[in-house]
């Protein structure tokens, strides 16, 4: 079976690779290199240095709507694309290029967290599950059918990072099976089902802590924003902390007490905060303890 594989970030590798080794992968298409760091020197995406690898043909096109662009796909002759965080949506004359149409790989259970970041949200809005959704692409925002669907529980434990990690290897095997699925012509193309929602995408103002939440909503919040744009307050990063039930007066974002060896307990909207981990503007990251030796603040001072 032709395919051509359409992907930029790191997350996108483990899918070119799997669909390198399943089938004949007649073209790679990814963003254009971007300049980076200091110096502005141009950074290829991820994808196309694994593309380079593998020997692979590699486009960088600025648009896909150029004619020129779309002339050039047809002469790949794939009888399916397959899109993972390409990030850019594809014009009506390209979707209908290959044979059966391009699969794109999305890290939710669609319709809900259709959009740029359903992993972080998803942890945000304290789901307890989430998954991989197979479906085809038409004009709309993550709206076309499904060829098929898995469950992922959302672990406690979880950050925005572990669960990629989680969903990508879950995804990888998914793929093996809708390529399966389509060789053998077993092509479902499901209305998807449920209440819509989306998933924007994540700003650096996104992390400022809103002390007035409940503790419960805070802790998720710095799940889905770890490791970016992570959550602070003032000009201090927390890293690591956990919500305690615990209902105690006083205004919301100040110090109750703090708990030798461990941290200051910062109080919520509706119970506590316990913070272990933090990162004080321009420094390395600390216990919060250590931070607390240092940081001249006193039981009832607000955390800032």
């Amino acid at each position: 079976m032709r395919t051509i594989f359409l992907g930029t970030p790191a997350l996108a590798v483990p899918f070119l690779e799997r669909l390198h080794q399943k089938t004949t992968l007649a073209a790679v298409i990814t963003a254009p290199d971007q300049p980076a760091g200091r110096g502005y020197a141009l950074k290829s995406p991820e994808v196309k240095i694994a593309a380079q690898k593998l020997s692979l043909p590699i486009l960088q096109p600025g648009s896909l709507k150029d004619p020129m662009v779309a002339d050039q796909i047809r002469t790949f002759n794939a009888e399916v694309g397959i899109v993972v965080a390409y990030g850019k949506l594809l014009p009506k004359d390209v979707l209908s290029i290959p044979k059966q149409g391009f699969l794109n790989v999305h890290f939710s259970l669609l319709p809900k967290y259709r959009g740029a970041a359903p992993i972080q949200w998803a942890l945000i809005n304290g789901e307890t599950e989430t998954g991989v959704t197979l479906f085809w692409l038409d004009a709309g925002m993550d709206t076309g059918p499904v060829l098929l669907q898995k469950k992922v529980p959302i672990l406690p434990e979880d950050n925005a990072e572990s669960l990629r990690n989680n969903l990508v290897e879950v995804g990888v095997i998914c793929l093996e099976v809708a390529l399966g699925m389509i060789e053998m012509g077993m092509i479902p193309r499901e209305p998807q089902i449920g209440a819509a929602s989306t998933a924007a995408i994540l700003k650096k103002e996104d992390g400022q802590i809103d002390w007035t939440k409940p503790a419960e909503a805070i802790w998720n919040r710095m799940r889905g924003m770890t490791p970016w744009p992570g959550t602070y307050t003032g000009r201090l990063k927390i890293l690591k902390a956990h919500p305690v039930l615990e209902s105690t007066g006083g205004e919301p974002g100040t110090v109750l007490r703090v708990v030798s060896g461990e941290g200051p307990v910062v109080k919520c909207g509706e119970n506590i905060l316990a913070l272990l981990q933090v990162q004080p503007e321009g420094k390395k990251a600390m216990s919060a303890w250590s931070w607390w030796q240092g940081a001249r603040l006193k039981i009832g001072d607000k955390i800032r």
